[in-house]
């Protein structure tokens, strides 16, 4: 399992031929952290068509965030996610270049909570 720090969240794509150019400031998952004073591990797995499309750990710093951009293709998701081998969470999001149809995973006092879109 890819361990990876908020840093390294934020990626761009390298591409930028016509297939690619649409989707070079997409962001297609938010990762947050609102506990002020606590860090946590979270466990992220998302699956489309029963098959795995991005399984990862991210360790957030109390208040932190990341972001992933053009890590998948447009459609819907199952987002499963877990906050400190604890608590686990799974929902249907939509992801495309549309803002409102990102992968919101956020910790809020130690729960895990996942939406759709950036608000």
């Amino acid at each position: 399992m890819v361990r990876l720090s908020p840093s390294d969240l934020l990626r761009t794509s390298s591409t930028t031929d016509d297939s690619t150019r649409w989707r070079l400031e997409s962001e297609d998952l938010h990762v947050r952290n609102h506990d002020p004073e606590t860090a946590h591990d979270v466990r992220l797995t998302i699956r489309r068509d029963g098959e795995c499309r991005h399984r990862a750990e991210y360790h957030l710093l109390p208040d932190q965030s990341g972001s992933s951009m053009n890590l998948l293709q447009p459609g819907e998701y199952a987002v499963t996610a877990a906050v400190d081998d604890g608590q686990t969470e799974t929902a249907t999001v939509r992801v495309s270049d549309d803002s409102d149809r990102t992968i919101v995973v956020e910790v809020i006092n130690g729960s895990v909570r996942i939406s759709e879109g950036i608000h």
